[in-house]
């Protein structure tokens, strides 16, 4: 059964387990940590640009000015998004997530949930760190 799980979810999630997979091998190298955040939107998002996703909102205002450029923000996938933060260990992750919060409750974005994991912390493979990260979504 866990086989399966995970070729399910390297089929769901193939993109973002590569660039995990990418940021792994990097952090190995330089013994760096790097954090994957998930972050969920409510439904109150304004659309913005998007007729299906509010996504596109979120992109220009929240990614670009407060992410950094070597930063990867992936998505949306409906209402989620994934940011792998390289060089970050749970501390940054927690300041990036404190912005975003931020971010959403002056705009009135309603309820944005993020979960974090960090390497290699929480996890050491790519997956697993995508599972406690999707897993440690919490209402903020």
């Amino acid at each position: 059964m866990f086989k399966l799980e995970n070729k399910i979810k390297k089929k769901k999630y193939g993109i973002e387990i590569s660039i995990i997979k990418e940021e792994i091998s990097r952090s190995e190298r330089f013994d760096y940590f790097f954090s994957v955040l998930a972050v969920e939107v409510s439904h109150s998002v304004p659309r913005g640009l998007s007729r299906v996703m509010p996504g596109k909102v979120i992109s220009f205002h929240l990614m670009e000015k407060f992410l950094r450029g070597y930063d990867k923000m992936l998505g949306p996938f409906w209402r989620r998004y994934f940011i792998i933060l390289p060089q970050t260990g749970r501390e940054g992750a927690d300041s990036v997530k404190q912005r975003i919060n931020k971010l959403a409750r002056k705009h009135n974005w309603g309820v944005v949930s993020i979960g974090m994991a960090v390497y290699p912390e929480d996890c050491k493979s790519s997956i697993a760190l995508l599972d406690k990260a999707l897993s440690n979504i919490s209402k903020s």
